[in-house]
This record gives structure tokens, sequence and C-alpha cells, in this order.
């Protein structure tokens, strides 16, 4: 900033030779007016030539003023000029130091909330640079490194609005293994492939062929993706592409869900392994109230093994959904 006040003064010295310049201007022309008219006014007296004098130093003063006056003015403006960059750049400053200084992971490895202006739920982006869906990217630097994250709009995500809904646990720590039945066009599944990060693997499964061509783009640039094109009401077709997984998230969102999670469970869970379910009332039973299904949903995955340890309701970001956590085949209990 000590460049701008150098140029401040620089810009005060040319206005005052300027001003100089245009002062002796007006003495002159002064001076050259009372000597045309003491020429032609041959009787003036020397009072009256004292008062042409007198007036003409006022109108110099006058303007050595003014003159004084556009200086100041020109100063102040550099000055405020000057202070709104530097309250611009406190600004970013104090912003950046706000985000560099997030919270870390929550309860929920891989997860983070970036403080701000506005807190935003986010995570590290795999692909720096890269954005899925439009979403909000923050770099923050930390200890000379920096660091992308992409944030997590709960508004357009399931699981996000689990996390922000308080969830005790998502088990999906970096390096795991996730079969996601109901990916969509990939907005949940990126940031899922962001909390697993390199070492882990996200199996998104998609019947929607529209979907499916957005969810292939997306693990174009995410290696940890493999997308599979399929009806996850027939975990045998893809059979061959997905191994044990640690963790089964479901946003399915048909009447027979329940039982779609289950099939992939027996095929793909391994046990002791855990599952995240979204479920949608109205997609199972529009005329029945929501906290009815959700109980009914919950007793049809305890018939089949998978154990419900959580439940918890999706508002104010989701109407009529909640979601479910559990554990597949629980091992037994030591005696």
């Amino acid at each position: 900033m000590v460049v701008f006040h150098f140029l401040g003064s620089f810009n005060q010295e040319k206005s005052f030779q300027s001003l100089t310049v245009r002062v002796a201007g007006v003495v002159g022309a002064a001076a050259s007016e009372e000597v045309e008219e003491a020429a032609v006014v041959v009787v003036a007296s020397v009072a009256a030539a004292a008062v042409v004098e007198e007036v003409a130093n006022l109108r110099s003063a006058a303007e050595v003023e003014e003159g004084a006056l556009e200086v100041e003015e020109e100063a102040a403006d550099e000055e405020v000029e000057v202070g709104v960059e530097e309250e611009e750049e406190v600004d970013l400053k104090e912003e950046n130091k706000l985000l560099s200084n997030h919270t870390g992971m929550l309860k929920h490895p891989g997860v983070f909330i970036a403080r701000g202006k506005e807190d935003a739920l986010v995570t590290r982006n795999l692909v720096p640079g890269s954005e899925v869906y439009g979403e909000k990217r923050i770099s923050v630097e930390n200890e000379g490194e920096k660091i992308e994250y992409r944030v997590w709009n709960p508004f357009r995500s399931k699981l996000a609005a689990a996390i922000m809904g308080g969830v005790d646990a998502i088990h999906m720590p970096p390096g795991s293994r996730v079969l996601y039945l109901g990916a969509a066009s990939g907005t949940t599944v990126s940031h899922a492939s962001d909390v697993v990060g390199p070492e882990g693997l996200v199996y998104a499964v998609e019947f929607s062929h529209r979907s499916g061509r957005d969810l292939i783009n997306v693990a174009k640039k995410r290696t940890n993706i493999i997308p599979i094109i399929e009806d996850a009401r027939h975990p045998l077709k893809y059979r061959m592409l997905v191994g044990m997984v640690d963790t089964i998230f479901a946003d399915v969102a048909q009447p027979d869900q329940a039982r779609i999670v289950s099939l992939n469970a027996q095929h793909f869970l391994k046990n002791g392994g855990h599952f995240v379910i979204s479920i949608k009332a109205s997609c199972i039973d529009s005329t029945a109230q929501p906290e009815a299904v959700f109980a009914a949903e919950v007793k049809k995955l305890q018939a089949d093994k998978l154990k419900p340890q959580e439940q918890l309701t999706l508002e104010p970001y989701e109407r009529d959904h909640a979601v479910v956590v559990g554990v597949f085949r629980p091992p037994a209990k030591k005696s």
C-alpha cells in the first residue's frame, strides 16, 4: 500500500506545479490589464491605481485558495481510494483466515465445515480445478499447501442432509468401498468419491440411461467411481463388476426399496458392513402417514438380517424423507 501513498504525493507535487503556473498567469494578466488601463486613462489618480492593484491581489489570492482546495480534494480522493483497497484486502485475508480455520472432520472422516460468512459443508476435491454440478469451490492455504474443497449442498443431496441433520455415522471412511444404489447423475456420488478418497472405491448403479450418461462423464475424471448402468433389482447382472463392499447407500425411491437393498446386501455387503437407506414415504404409500411408512420399512429390513441402528428425518432439507442407518449380519455378541 506504500506505492499508493507515494503516487498520491507525486500527484500533489504535479498539482502544485500546475497551480504555480496558473497563478503566475493570472498575476501577469492582471498586471497587463492594469498597465493598459493606466495608458488609456492617464488622469486616473494614484488612489484609483491602488484600488485596481488591490482588486488584482484579491483575485490572485482567490485563485490560490481555489487551487489549494482542488489539491486537497484530489489528495482526499486518493486517500479514500487507498482506504477502500486496504479494506478489501483485509476482508479477503480475514475470509481466507476463517476458511483455513475449518473445524476439520466433524465426526465423519473426509467431511468438513468451512467457516466463513456462512458455514458450509464441504468435501476435499479429488480433482482440483474441476466441478461436477456447478457447486462452489473453496481454496485454502494450509502450511504452504493449497487445498481445494467443494461445497456440498444438503438441499441437493440426501446424504448431506443426513449429515447436517446430525446422523451419527455414514460409514464411508477414506479407503472404504461403497455400493451406491440410485446414483442418478452423480451429484452425491461425486462427494462420496471425495470422502473415500483415491484409495477408496464407489460402485455407482443407475438404471436411467439419460442420467447414466452424466454419471459416466463424472466417472471419466474420477477414477475411484465405477459407473454401472443397470437395474438395482437384478444384482446378478453386475456381479462380475462389484466386489465385496463395506457400505451400501441407497436412494432408489421405489416401493420395493427395502427388498432392493436386501438383495444387494446378500451379494455384496460384507458381514458386519453397514447400510444407509433414504426412504421417501410418498413413493411407498402416499396415503399413509410418513411415520407409519418408515416403521413398516424398518420391519422389512429387520426381516432380512439388516439391523437398523439409527433413524432420522431429513427436515428441513427434504419433506417426508427419512434416513435409516444400520448393520448387516452383525457379529454375535460375546457372552
